[in-house]
């Protein structure tokens, strides 16, 4: 074989070489291809198996049912939240608010509270985390950051103690507004009331006229508490006196000015300013008489306001205002508050799985989360966000008059939401004994003096 012969052949043996290797290139890419294939399938089947771990069964108590504002917000919310979360199984019930406490408390002492449950702010808080019933949710707040800086720092706030985060809350409960019929303050020449004389005044002339005063039910108890004392009483005493009262700063309940206001409770009682049957019906009871045009005006939470939308009727709708207690002579408060706090908020009991924890924050989160408050604004609900987008020209009218009056005046403490369970007891079952006749103004001042421990 000559050179030429030789050159030429081994010119084609690495010609079919490089085509070889070129022929191997796509081996190599399905190689790698089935690879990423592989890897791919693994994070798929990591993270089925992620959601399998994450499977939990837990039980859910509430008391948004019946007449509460927040029943049809959660009924939508809970099936929206169990067809996102197929693989969570809840066991969720009911329980009238009346009755939700109690039972609440009840299970506390022994022990056996559910795995998620509907907590209030402030007091109820502090008490159960004091006795280590509640996990936080800290882990949570810290990883979903722009979820937590959405909040108004109420809803966050109230649930915090040394700390630590229990709950975040489903929108704001004021508690003291008045609704009142302006067809009817126009009938009989008043004005709305802006200092107690004119009050009394209004209240004597509807009385003369045959007309509830203030429609109020308090067969429960907490109403006159929730709704009147606790604004009234700041009104009197200022908001920072009963912060010094609790923590024994040279505050106490037997001070004139917190006298003065449950005092002032008993002379709108006696005059006539509620309905006769004010002890022996409920708060939705009462609502009644102001539907029917036979009261004034009502003093009611926020709470109230899907209740009034769905039922006043279209020519009455346009003649309800909202409006906020009076100026008190001598008061040491500011008389453009109106008394307020955080809604309750759903908390985890701190026997709870890692599976059931993890699935509770998720639920925190649904209920609370930027659609959840669209949600709010769609059942009336004041939001508990900084910046909701609310398109007042869909808005029900009253719902609009209600959001203005919440950014025209700040909250202050509701008196159940800063008592302990014992205080709270004695200021609810004390008013309606001031109310009956029953006990002095002195008398409850000093047995809430004498629970400050």
């Amino acid at each position: 074989m000559n050179r030429r012969v030789l050159c030429l052949l081994l010119a084609v043996i690495m010609l079919l070489s490089f085509a070889a290797c070129g022929a191997s290139k796509p081996a190599d890419t399905g190689s790698s291809s089935n690879s990423a294939s592989a890897a791919q399938s693994e994070e798929t089947k990591s993270a089925v198996n992620d959601n399998e771990a994450q499977s939990a069964k837990f039980t859910l108590w509430h008391s948004y049912v019946g007449s509460d504002q927040r029943t049809e917000f959660m009924k939508e919310i809970m099936t929206q939240f169990r067809a996102k979360y197929t693989n969570y199984e809840i066991d969720e019930q009911q329980i009238p608010r009346d009755q939700y406490q109690t039972k609440l408390k009840t299970q506390a002492a022994a022990g056996q509270l559910p795995d998620a449950f509907v907590i209030w702010p402030n007091a109820m808080t502090i008490e159960f985390s004091k006795a280590g019933l509640l996990a936080d949710i800290n882990d949570l707040l810290s990883r979903e950051t722009e979820w937590k800086d959405k909040f108004i720092g109420r809803a966050l706030e109230e649930f915090t103690v040394d700390g630590k985060t229990y709950s975040a809350g489903l929108g704001v409960s004021v508690t003291s507004i008045v609704f009142y019929n302006k067809a009817l303050f126009e009938k009989y020449n008043l004005t709305y009331p802006a200092n107690y004389a004119e009050l009394k005044k209004a209240i004597t002339t509807f009385k003369e006229n045959k007309v509830i005063p203030i429609a109020h039910g308090n067969k429960a108890k907490w109403p006159a508490q929730s709704s009147i004392i606790s604004c009234l009483a700041n009104r009197y005493t200022g908001s920072e006196w009963l912060d010094n009262v609790l923590a024994k700063n040279g505050a106490k309940f037997t001070d004139p000015e917190f006298v003065a206001a449950l005092t002032t409770f008993k002379e709108i009682t006696d005059m006539g300013a509620f309905n006769k049957d004010f002890s022996s019906i409920d708060n939705v009871q009462a609502r009644d008489y102001f539907y029917r045009g036979d009261a004034a005006m009502m003093i009611e939470g926020s709470w109230a306001v899907p209740d009034l939308i769905e039922k006043l009727t279209p020519e009455m709708k346009p003649n309800i205002e909202l409006g906020i207690l009076p100026a008190f002579e001598g008061g040491k408060g500011d008389a453009n508050v109106m008394s307020g706090v955080s809604a309750t908020g759903i908390a985890i009991n701190a026997k709870a799985s890692p599976e059931q924890k993890a699935a509770v924050e998720n639920l925190i989160m649904f209920t609370t989360n930027s659609d959840a408050q669209k949600l709010y604004a769609k059942s009336n609900i004041p939001v508990s966000y900084k910046d909701v987008d609310i398109d007042s020209s869909t808005s029900d009218p009253i719902y609009t008059k209600l959001t203005r009056l919440i950014s025209d005046h700040p909250l202050v403490t509701v008196y159940d939401s800063a008592l302990n369970s014992e205080q709270a007891d004695i200021v609810n079952n004390g008013l309606q004994a001031i109310m009956s006749n029953q006990k002095t103004p002195e008398q409850i001042a000093e047995q809430l003096q004498a629970a400050v421990k």
